[in-house]
């Protein structure tokens, strides 16, 4: 039988608690508290006298906005793929052998 909590009943929200909200988002606890206090984080939930989690889905829109945030430059950069940094990699060991048996 499954049992992990990834899964959630249609029409619900998983609530996270702090560590797995802090290692999603990397933020210090510190920091989170501020945010939320600034309105700039979603508030948690209060689940108990001394027991909070936060909406799976707040957290995705809040990390969603921020992703959004960072403009158009990420966009249009441009990426080497591995395959282009294999074959720079192969053409300067080239050059290295090609020096090395001109030296002989």
């Amino acid at each position: 039988m499954d049992t992990s909590h990834t899964d959630s009943p249609p029409g619900t929200s998983r609530l996270l608690r702090i560590r797995e909200v802090l290692h999603l988002c990397g933020l210090s606890r510190a920091t989170l508290y501020r945010e939320i206090k600034l309105h700039t984080f979603p508030a948690p939930v209060k689940l108990s006298a001394r027991s909070v989690g936060w909406l799976q889905e707040d957290v995705a829109r809040w990390l969603a906005a921020r992703i959004a945030q960072r403009g158009p430059a990420y966009d249009a950069a441009p990426r080497r793929n591995a395959s282009a940094a294999q074959e720079s990699a192969a053409t300067a060991d080239r050059g290295r052998d090609r020096s090395q048996c001109e030296g002989e």
